[in-house]
């Protein structure tokens, strides 16, 4: 009986849809599982309908882009921080209202930046660009479209480079950490730093150091963070052991999981058995007052 806390599907930017992945996960003996798509909740009640004809149980979930407003904190300030949430209420007003402003906001940034590149000649229209992956439209989606195009070499990085710039305007709409807690809480649910040890810049990676992670998790357990995800498909023992160790330090309760978003670089699940989340595993089905 295996977990996996941390799935994507086609409602952010996974490849497959809701049931074909819980089918992916029920084949690999995954018992405990969460859809936790970035910044939407439109596949939960179906992931967790699903779940339950198959005999799996689905933590309703989610996760919240955040950047760090904080100038208390030393870590980045420009990049992406992501924040995923356990046992919400996906029908709750509040998250339902802010997720839909967040999508409708970043859909207005990304038709304007199509409106400057057609001003600077470009023959684009939203509904021909190709999203990489699931539903929700990135500034990279963009400048592959850029690159398509037939134009000369100035011209493409003249147009890329207007594209890059829109950038900032996306970044700021994400959540403020504290605002991403607090939402988490009026909805309900636990809240979990993902994957400590990397953030992004837009597609991009950005590696966080052991003493950025520690500063991090100094200020978000000052704002009630619940847990952390100290174990991922990437991490080496080390950095697991170390995330371990400041779970244990902190009461914060730990989660394992896989990223998988159906893509060739992200199709692993976590389908082998973790004795360190067996506690977490049964807190949240305890709490489980969300499942159908």
């Amino acid at each position: 009986m295996f977990t996996d806390l941390h799935i994507h599907t086609l409602h952010s930017d996974g490849k497959l849809g809701v049931k074909e992945t819980i089918d992916i996960a029920h084949a690999r003996n995954i018992k405990t599982l969460s859809i936790t798509d970035h910044d939407s909740i439109a596949g939960v009640g179906e992931a967790i309908g699903y779940s339950k004809s198959l005999g799996i149980s689905c933590i309703s979930g989610i996760e919240l882009s955040c950047r760090n407003e904080l100038s208390c904190v030393a870590f980045p300030q420009d990049v992406s921080i992501h924040i995923l949430a356990y046992n919400i209420d996906y029908n709750h007003e509040e998250l339902f209202n802010t997720l839909n402003q967040y999508h409708a906001i970043r859909k207005q940034i990304l038709r304007e930046l199509l409106q400057h590149l057609i001003k600077n000649d470009l023959d684009i229209n939203y509904e021909d660009i190709y999203i990489v992956a699931g539903n929700q439209m990135r500034i990279q989606d963009v400048v592959n479209h850029i690159n398509s195009c037939f134009m000369s070499h100035d011209k493409k990085e003249q147009c890329i480079a207007i594209a890059e710039g829109y950038y900032p305007k996306l970044f700021f709409q994400d959540y403020s950490l504290q605002r991403a807690l607090q939402l988490i809480k009026n909805a309900g649910g636990l809240s979990v730093l993902a994957h400590p040890f990397f953030s992004y810049r837009d597609y991009d990676i950005e590696q966080n150091s052991f003493q950025n992670v520690s500063n991090l998790l100094d200020c978000l357990c000052d704002m009630g963070l619940d847990g952390i995800e100290a174990f991922y498909p990437t991490f080496t023992i080390g950095k697991s052991n170390f995330l371990y160790e400041e779970a244990r330090n902190r009461d914060l309760f730990l989660t394992a999981g896989s990223d998988f978003h159906g893509t060739a670089l992200r199709k692993t699940m976590m389908d082998f058995k973790i004795e360190q989340i067996a506690e977490t595993v049964s807190l949240l089905n305890d709490v489980n007052r969300y499942s159908q």
